[in-house]
């Protein structure tokens, strides 16, 4: 029983020594492979930081305002009788808008030029027999204070026809009409709106720490949404003599070109208002930045070599500080110099020092 017994153990234990033996030797050749794996390199997309000259604007958003732009009304109540104009037409000054009822006007109107005919002959009638001593001074100074009286009374009544002959002011284009021939207006009803079109003002407001910064002349950009965001320059054509003590801002008024007729007055504006400084900054694409409570950073490409010799690509973390964003691209203050290569896609696989592939064949 005792070799039995010596025998069982010495198996057991050779069996137990292979089966350590083989789990051990596992472990040490998996922690092998950890310490000497590469983990495949990680594509992203990247791009060369580089130096612009970078001009400082003042942006604002206002409102297309109408250089001439009124509603028609008429000065006295009276009842339509002709319309001569349709809805959307350009019109040119002085043309014949609406015409108002006049005959009692023009009646009256025949009623003072035969008193005036009629005043005028006593005058001249006075005037002669004065020179021969026949009439009194009086007389001829009543005569002629009558003949005065009938030119005004003459005048008055040529001035409620004109009145009630309405004209365009200016050149534009006529909007919808408010009023139908028969209709009984009133003095200030509004018929119809006459804006002037081309070119138009663009008013908006800057606060006024920005005031010695304007100046006449000077270049603006106007975006409108109907526009699908092109771009139309202008100047600046005026500066508002106060500063509003409300908001502190100042009312700044452009001009811009319409000749297509594309814009209206009372459309929405965004305003670029251009500086004169002008100053060289390294921009990035905003891609390329991660943002984090940490700070803002960017993964910077280095070559350097592998185990072999080999060259490769490895990406570091890089914080740095931001400036001005304009559209797709970032102003870059510090961290960064012009001719870093930094990483634009793909950040969120990278670790500081991860081993990287370009490939830039995507477009973003």
């Amino acid at each position: 029983m005792s070799k039995q017994m010596v025998r069982m153990l010495i198996i057991v234990g050779i069996v137990f020594g292979l089966i350590f033996g083989f789990y051990g030797l596992k472990k040490i050749l998996f922690l092998r492979y950890l310490l000497h794996y590469t983990p495949p390199p990680v594509t992203i997309s990247a791009s060369t930081a580089k130096t612009v000259t970078w001009q400082s604007y003042l942006s604002s958003v206002g409102t297309l305002v109408a250089i001439n732009g009124v509603e028609i009304t008429s000065e006295v109540a009276g009842i339509v009788k002709e319309i001569h104009f349709s809805s959307g037409q350009f019109v040119k000054k002085n043309d014949l808008l609406v015409l108002l009822d006049t005959r009692v006007e023009n009646a009256q109107l025949k009623n003072d030029e035969a008193k005036l005919n009629l005043s005028q002959l006593n005058y001249n009638r006075n005037l002669t027999l004065a020179k021969k001593n026949v009439a009194s001074q009086s007389t001829l100074d009543t005569t002629r204070a009558e003949l005065l009286e009938s030119q005004a009374a003459l005048e008055s009544t040529q001035a409620r026809i004109q009145q009630k002959t309405i004209v365009a002011p200016f050149d534009g284009r006529i909007g919808i009409r408010l009023i139908n021939i028969g209709e009984y207006v009133s003095a200030g009803t509004p018929m119809v709106s006459l804006q002037s079109l081309d070119p138009l003002y663009v008013q908006f407001n800057l606060p006024e720490q920005f005031l010695s910064l304007l100046y006449i002349g000077q270049p603006i950009d106007v975006i409108v949404n109907q526009r699908k965001n092109k771009v139309i320059k202008g100047t600046i054509s005026a500066i508002n003599s106060k500063v509003d003590q409300v908001t502190r801002n100042i009312l700044v008024q452009g001009t811009i070109s319409n000749q297509n007729m594309e814009l209206y007055p009372g459309m929405f504006a965004a305003i670029k208002v251009w500086l004169k400084q002008q100053k060289n900054t390294v921009i990035l694409p905003q891609t390329a930045i991660s943002y984090s409570l940490h700070g803002d950073a960017v993964y910077i490409i280095k070559e350097e070599k592998d185990s072999s010799g080999k060259p490769i690509l490895r990406a570091y973390r890089q914080y740095v500080k931001i400036g001005e964003r304009r559209e797709a691209e970032a102003a870059i203050l510090d961290g960064i110099k012009a001719g870093d290569q930094v990483v634009t896609s793909g950040q969120l696989k990278l670790q500081n020092g991860t081993h990287v592939v370009i490939d830039n064949s995507v477009e973003l």
